[in-house]
């Protein structure tokens, strides 16, 4: 402790004499970032001109800055929401809407799931799993505390689920990399909801819409289209947070000069000047969504994460712009959990669902979306048996059939860890060459499209506008006419793409990959003109560390101490790798809590102690030791499945594990019948769905889905209904089912396409 002390005496004066020195000068390390405006040096904080105040002001109106704002509402302080964007919900607003909550949950308990605040953290805690491995144990106890009373609140203030019986996902004992055991993956009932934002059915609307609403009624105050650039705190790396200055940051649409209005205005601050100053009676807390928009920051983690990572999820409606991470290492804040953000397997990095736009990730967009002029266009779903991927100079870059695979499974890691740093050019021929990872395209031809049913000339089907798309009569003049964006320099080789298909052509034929392996995809040739090149670079999707936090989610510095006043929630707080909202809303409830709760000192009293109403199991057998290798390498399925589904396929595994194993491979050895079709749709919740059906005597006998991406529960539950009508019926015409509108009208959409392909 002398030591430490000695050096915080020694380094303090120096940094403040560092940035007196530069002053000004001292921004240009963030300017990529947009996050800084002038010099971090503080103002006295009486020098300072305060336009609002509020007990608490909370940065960011997410899905952690909601519950956020609630709580501390709940215990007793006046709140005030600054948010950058022109309305309520950032990344919730156009998510699936997918919750992560254990720990006894009332929709655990409703389907008979044995889960413990104690369960929830040995899981995510675990080195075992990599979504656990690197995790701080103190905040994983802090959620799993809290996780349960944070799950109860939330429908308290008008967040529905759907009653469907929680997921589990690609747990690690079975190959995967998820760290549940046992099912806590609920989704959210949006049906309330229209999501203007998207223009789809996307859920996440069902959670912010209520939690925003039920502040509004509470006398929140909202300050939107305000940008958050500067924390102030007395001393800059010592003494208490006062407030923060944002500034003005409207979202206006080209073409137009008004800025897009929010649906909700109750509680609206309505201001219009450049800079304001917000102070903080009680406390900031940081609820700004993360660093995966911010070039420089997320390349100080993963030098590999470059410019061309430019599909983020969220985007255009929701940035992650570092701004939280930046304000708070600007006053003494450290970061967490580094090591969380390097994994390309799970959340972190994922291949776009559709090629050919910058917006790839997800289900994407539609023209009904207030904002359809930024998403410009929404491209294709890719069908891998019809493409190759290939680098900027026409290569092919890995196996593609690692690339088809699902966003969970941690066999895709060896493409990206390939694609990543894999194309290596010496533009000057010296012998220094450069390595690079991307931009990556996918190159089809005609035949694809007339397969597939996809228009390429539509109107926004395909971004060719701002080049992420291509097309050319001849392979030569699509790598002609092909710019790499942000590597404009470097052409794609003619006679190198030529060769890479020509090459590719003969595996087909042949039935052997004999560059990378690829089997399961290696089906079509690619040879009839015009041809294609679609931007299928990777997208970033969840932050996975940030700004370091205490069990109360209050701030700590360098040296581990905790910042007076200020606090960090969601994906802006460092701590815990995981996929859903679980934790991000639970750790928003606990930042709520205890910022209400500081004393004069500015230190959170409030207790992170687990409440004994929500207390399940004192112990669970699940977690101990010995059950690690009962578990281990036991190759059960990677699908997301139900609770009851993922145990009744561990007893059968138990009870037969080689007859399992045998009728997986009878399946893999049957042959499609002649009296078999097939048909497709893009248009699922989830993407691809294709089905097949059997026909006997000119009527249909069998109708199978083969492949879909539907919500487990809700969408197939509906395929189920609307196979066993089509053929009752003989019919593609039937009435979409309630709450599965979206995969209703893929499965007619692919079945009247397998009908058309029968003759019926």
């Amino acid at each position: 402790m002398l030591k430490q002390n000695w050096l915080k005496k020694l380094i303090k004066p120096l940094l403040i004499l560092m940035v007196l020195i530069l002053g000004g000068s001292v921004v240009s390390v963030f300017a990529n970032s947009q996050v800084t405006t002038g010099s971090p040096v503080q103002p006295a904080t009486e020098d300072i001109a305060w336009d609002y105040e509020a007990d608490v002001v909370v940065v960011g109106a997410g899905a952690s800055g909601l519950p956020a704002a609630l709580k501390a509402m709940e215990d007793g302080s006046s709140v005030i929401l600054v948010e950058a964007n022109f309305d309520v919900g950032g990344h919730v607003a156009v998510s699936e809407g997918q919750f992560h909550s254990g720990g006894g949950t009332m929709d655990q308990e409703k389907w008979n799931i044995e889960d413990s605040a104690d369960l929830y953290y040995y899981d995510h805690t675990r080195g075992s799993s990599i979504n656990s491995r690197y995790n701080d144990a103190a905040y994983v106890r802090s959620i799993a505390n809290a996780m349960n009373e944070a799950y109860s609140f939330i429908m308290d203030n008008g967040v529905k689920t759907l009653d469907v019986e929680p997921m589990v996902r690609s747990y690690y004992r079975d190959g995967g990399n998820d760290g549940d055991s046992v099912g806590r993956m609920t989704y959210v009932d949006a049906s309330d909801w229209e999501n203007t934002y998207t223009g789809t059915e996307a859920a996440g609307i069902g959670i912010s819409r209520p939690l925003e609403q039920s502040l509004r009624e509470k006398g929140a105050q909202f300050l939107l289209n305000y940008h958050m650039d500067k924390i102030y705190r007395d001393g800059m790396f010592e003494g208490q947070v006062t407030g923060i200055q944002a500034s003005y940051s409207p979202t206006i649409l080209p073409g137009e000069e008004e800025p897009l209005p929010s649906q909700m205005s109750e509680g609206n601050i309505e201001e219009t000047k450049e800079t304001v100053n917000v102070k903080a009676n009680k406390a900031v807390i940081i609820c700004t969504g993360g660093s995966t928009g911010n070039v420089e920051f997320r390349t100080m983690m993963d030098p590999r994460l470059g410019e061309h990572l430019d599909g983020l999820a969220g985007m255009p409606f929701s940035d992650q712009d570092a701004s939280g991470e930046y304000a708070a290492m600007e006053v003494g804040g450290a970061l967490g959990a580094l090591g969380n953000y390097t994994s390309v397997v799970g959340a972190n990095i994922t291949a776009p669902r559709r090629f050919g736009v910058q917006y790839g990730y997800g289900r994407g967009w539609t023209e009904d979306s207030v904002i359809w002029p930024l998403v410009r266009a929404n491209g294709i779903v890719p069908d891998f048996d019809s493409l190759v991927i290939v680098n900027m100079v026409g290569e092919r870059i890995g196996n593609e059939d690692q690339y088809a695979l699902g966003q969970q499974d941690v066999n895709r890691e060896e493409f990206f860890d390939q694609a990543l740093t894999g194309t290596f050019i010496d533009p000057d021929g010296d012998g220094n060459a450069e390595a690079y990872g991307g931009p990556l395209w996918a190159i089809m031809d005609q035949a694809a499209a007339e397969r597939n049913g996809w228009d390429m000339d539509a109107e926004g089907v395909l971004d060719y506008e701002e080049g992420y798309a291509f097309k050319a009569d001849t392979l030569e003049e699509l790598a002609e006419k092909l710019v790499n964006k942000y590597h404009e320099d470097i052409k794609m080789d003619p006679e190198t793409l030529v060769d890479t298909i020509t090459r590719y052509n003969e595996f087909v034929k042949n039935g052997k990959d004999e560059d990378w392996g690829r089997e399961d995809t290696l089906v079509n040739t690619i040879e009839e003109g015009p041809f294609y090149a679609l931007w299928a670079t990777p997208s970033m999707h969840d932050t996975q560390a940030g700004i370091r936090v205490n069990e109360n989610m209050q701030v700590v510095d360098i040296y581990g101490e905790p910042i007076p006043n200020l606090f960090a929630a969601g994906e802006a707080s460092g701590g815990m790798r995981v996929h859903g909202l679980g934790r991000v809303m639970t750790s928003g409830y606990v930042a709520g809590r205890a910022a209400a709760s500081v004393d004069e000192a500015g230190l959170a009293t409030a207790d992170t102690a687990l409440n004994p109403d929500f207390a399940g199991a004192e112990t669970n057998d699940r977690t101990k030791t010995n059950k690690a290798e009962y578990f281990s390498q036991r190759g059960l399925s990677l699908d997301t499945m139900t609770h009851s589904e993922k145990e009744a396929e561990i007893e059968s595994w138990l009870n037969d594990a080689d007859a399992k194993g045998e009728e997986e491979s009878a399946e893999e050895e049957s042959d499609t019948a002649n009296n078999v079709f097939e048909g497709q749709s893009d248009n699922g919740f989830g993407g691809r769905l294709k089905l097949q059906i059997t026909v006997e005597d000119g009527q249909m006998t069998a109708i199978e889905v083969i492949e879909h991406a539907e919500t487990t529960g809700i969408g197939d539950e509906a395929l189920k209904q609307l196979s066993e009508k089509a053929l009752e019926t003989q019919s593609a015409d039937h009435d979409v089912v309630s709450g599965a509108s979206v995969s209703s009208r893929a499965f007619m959409e692919a079945l009247k396409q397998a009908m058309e392909n029968a003759g019926l």
